[in-house]
């Protein structure tokens, strides 16, 4: 029997696979065991096939294939060049200690060339883990190079790897790639008036606050939520390796690391598992695409109420747990929201130039689809008034994506401590205020986002107030 390191992803995370290979006297068969998906069956067809077109035999004998764990289920093509190398080394025509401590993954093509796999990135750290080298398809070399620690070894075809283990040719080796991430670009539009939205949401970037922008139809809630993407400074390498791991492992293949922050706008009509994550074989919702980056939920009240409360964990977790029978995974989930709502369902609730014409049901209805635990999750509220006729011909003196710059995202404001009268006022106003523990300490969290901002070395006052007016003057009744 011949055993060769493998692995398989579940979630977003590489888990270990021993491909076990034996072959014995008896009619001609093809048998793989072990709790195989589909696609993995169908390796048996690749397999024979690559291997005949790269000038190697199949055996005429009953083929065995085990997959340990046998009790754990494997999906995906990752397996079918570990399986070919351990029919090759039953044969002799690969050595079998070559095998040893080389975590093997690549899709074979009917010819005989290895193709990419998603979740190269993941893989590639499961080796590092292991203490393997890491052998697998050229296309994820880009990936693969971004962990140190582990020897990579990108392969084209059957017949190279076969050439390596054998000790004819020289392993390709990779130099690990530098790496420098990128700010989304300006806004094109120009986004006339909105100076409290604007610097509410500079705010909000600074501190990865989520906001909330509450306004009637056509005031720049959207475009505004679009642009915040500018605010957001570049990825860290880490931070580009956690967001590619995830790309990778849900199927969004790139053919290097992520350098703009992600920005995902799911539909309304988007479902729990859509938004959250899981499925019959787990992947990583929106909120997850989302991590070290901008989710911007427009139409806010319009998800269902279902998805809208699978989010209320995730926002205090930063991370979403799925169990379910059959796998039992964690998805990382931290990420700022942006998220717009109208005041009722016609949109015109409070405004000065239309008339609401909403039945004082619809509107109950409506608002009672943003539930408070939901609401209290949220940093800041950001009501958008209509932009007067004045204001429509003037410019901002300077770019206002540009403020938060000078801010570090990850800045926590533990250096930061509030002034006695600024601590005053807090406590005066949870009393009138009725502010939740919750309120309370993300109350401080904005005060101390809004010091940092100002260049203060403490939390004044009107650092609090500042922060009091955006915890209520957007909310409009939800």
């Amino acid at each position: 029997m011949i055993s060769v390191q493998s692995g398989c992803l579940l979630g977003i995370a590489g888990f270990p696979i021993t491909v076990e290979v034996d072959i014995r006297p008896g009619l001609p068969g093809f048998e793989i065991v072990g709790l195989p998906s589909a696609s993995v069956k169908e390796s048996r067809a690749r397999v024979r096939s690559a291997m005949r077109n790269s000038g190697f035999q199949f055996p005429g004998q009953k083929v065995v294939v085990n997959l340990a764990p046998a009790d754990a289920r494997k999906d995906g093509t990752l397996l079918d060049l570990a399986i070919a190398l351990g029919i090759l080394a039953h044969q002799g025509r690969v050595p079998r200690e070559k095998l040893g401590g080389v975590l093997i993954a690549g899709e074979l093509s009917l010819s005989g060339q290895v193709r990419p796999v998603p979740g190269a990135l993941a893989l590639a750290a499961l080796a590092e883990e292991l203490k393997c080298a890491f052998m697998f398809p050229e296309q994820n070399s880009l990936q693969a190079a971004s962990i140190a620690g582990v020897q990579c070894m990108p392969v084209t075809s059957l017949q190279e790897v076969v050439l390596i283990l054998q000790g004819k040719r020289e392993p390709r080796t990779l130099r690990h790639s530098d790496y420098t991430g990128e700010r989304h670009p300006p806004p094109q539009e120009d986004i006339v008036g909105q100076q409290q939205a604007k610097r509410a949401l500079t705010i909000a970037a600074a501190g990865r606050h989520h906001i909330l922008l509450v306004g009637p139809p056509g005031v720049g809630k959207t475009l505004l939520a679009r642009a915040a993407a500018s605010l957001l400074p570049p990825l860290t390498k880490q931070e580009a390796v956690e967001v590619t791991t995830i790309y990778s492992a849900a199927g969004l293949e790139t053919s290097e690391l992520v350098r703009h922050r992600p920005v995902r706008l799911p539909h309304h009509s988007s479902s729990r598992t859509a938004l959250i994550g899981g499925g019959a074989h787990p992947r990583p919702g929106e909120i997850s695409l989302a991590h070290r980056g901008l989710l911007i939920l427009d139409e806010l009240p319009e998800f269902s109420t279902d998805a809208l409360q699978a989010l209320r964990e995730p926002l205090d977790q930063k991370r979403v747990h799925i169990a379910r029978a059959g796998y039992n995974v964690n998805f990382p989930a931290d990420c700022w929201i942006v998220a717009t709502a109208n005041p009722c369902p016609c949109g015109y609730l409070g405004s000065s130039v239309r008339e609401c014409r909403c039945s004082s049901g619809d509107l109950a209805r409506y608002q009672r689809r943003l539930r408070g635990p939901l609401l209290d999750r949220f940093d800041m509220f950001c009501q958008l008034p209509e932009v007067p006729a004045a204001e429509l011909s003037q410019r901002d003196p300077e770019p206002w994506y540009q403020n938060a710059a000078a801010v570090p995202w990850a800045a926590n404001g533990r250096d930061i401590v509030l002034d006695p009268n600024a601590q005053l006022m807090l406590n005066r106003a949870q009393g009138r205020l009725g502010l939740s523990m919750r309120s309370y300490h993300k109350t401080i969290r904005v005060a101390k986002t809004i010091a940092r901002l100002c260049g203060s070395p403490q939390v004044d006052p009107l650092h609090v107030a500042e922060a009091l007016q955006y915890r209520y003057q957007g909310r409009l009744g939800f």
